[in-house]
């Protein structure tokens, strides 16, 4: 009973959302707020695009976004193993060959600096409990150049505001660029910046 209180407690506050609920991240009633297909429009992949997904859930956006990169890769992150279990599986019975799944902490991703061309995260930033670290480790495994989208939900009680974006990206290296209202949620493009913050030409 403690555990399904606890669980309960995540689902309807703040913190990481239960593996237990995953199922409702798959409701295909969350089309309406953000599809995949939108999704991946704003990403602006390429074919051979490499792509960071943190928080993936049970990989609602992944499939979409791994059959537009047939020559790239999707590598899944996420905190809890049961979730990334759950997405390898759903990803696996759609026939998705290109995607790895690495559990790790959002704030120290274990890969080498500029290994990406592209990350995102759909309602997760507010589930971390440093979000600024969290952008920073991004940052860091983003070539310069890269884009990472930040898409907020809305009745997602953990939601960031662009203002609070603005806020915890300065001096990560990563610049807005772009920023669409959607469903009264928000997506936010920030382009990883050539040279690190506070550094001047020689």
């Amino acid at each position: 009973m403690t555990k399904w209180k606890d669980v309960w407690r995540r689902f309807s506050g703040r913190g990481t959302y239960p593996h237990q609920l995953a199922i409702m991240l798959l409701f295909p009633l969350r089309r309406i707020v953000l599809s995949p297909d939108r999704l991946v429009r704003h990403l602006h992949l390429t074919r051979a695009s490499r792509v960071l997904e943190v928080g993936p859930g049970p990989g609602f956006f992944s499939i979409d976004v791994a059959r537009a990169i047939p020559q790239g890769r999707l590598e899944l992150v996420d905190l809890q193993l049961e979730m990334l279990q759950k997405a390898r599986r759903r990803l696996r019975r759609a026939g998705v060959q290109n995607a790895g799944y690495t559990q790790a902490n959002a704030v120290k991703l274990p890969f080498r600096s500029g290994a990406f061309d592209v990350a995102f995260l759909v309602a997760v930033l507010g589930e971390v409990p440093d979000p600024k670290a969290c952008l920073g480790s991004i940052a860091d495994v983003l070539r310069p150049g890269g884009l990472l989208s930040v898409a907020e939900l809305p009745g997602d009680p953990d939601a960031l505001t662009e203002g609070q974006l603005r806020i915890l990206t300065q001096g990560t290296g990563l610049e807005l660029v772009e920023s669409v209202r959607v469903s009264r949620g928000l997506l936010a493009s920030f382009r990883r910046q050539a040279k690190a913050p506070g550094t001047t030409a020689a």
